[in-house]
């Protein structure tokens, strides 16, 4: 299904192709969720981080993309915790 997004919060990212792929996912997910959602970090791993060795690598590898995602879809609602991402039913990044 297609999602709009914000060609200049992509063009923000461009330094960090996986905070690209980190927005375009939230963009997609989050405001289809029809309630809060943990993503462990072991999913997002298998997803995100096939490049990282270590589950215990990727955690910090993924959160400065991350947050660099979340300044750009500053609508979203996510929260960090110690086992993962709770994502919250959020607007799109940009509005139909």
């Amino acid at each position: 299904h297609p999602v709009l997004v914000d060609r200049a919060a992509i063009l923000d990212l461009t330094t960090s192709p996986l905070a690209i792929d980190i927005y375009l996912w939230l963009a997609f997910r989050l405001h289809s969720l029809p309630k809060e959602t943990p993503i462990s970090w072991d999913r997002l791993w298998k997803q995100f981080g096939p490049r990282v060795a270590k589950l215990k690598n990727f955690r910090p590898q993924f959160e400065g993309p991350l947050h660099l995602a979340l300044s750009a879809y500053s609508s979203a609602k996510v929260q960090v915790t110690d086992r993962g991402l709770l994502l919250e039913p959020s607007p799109p990044p940009v509005a139909s």
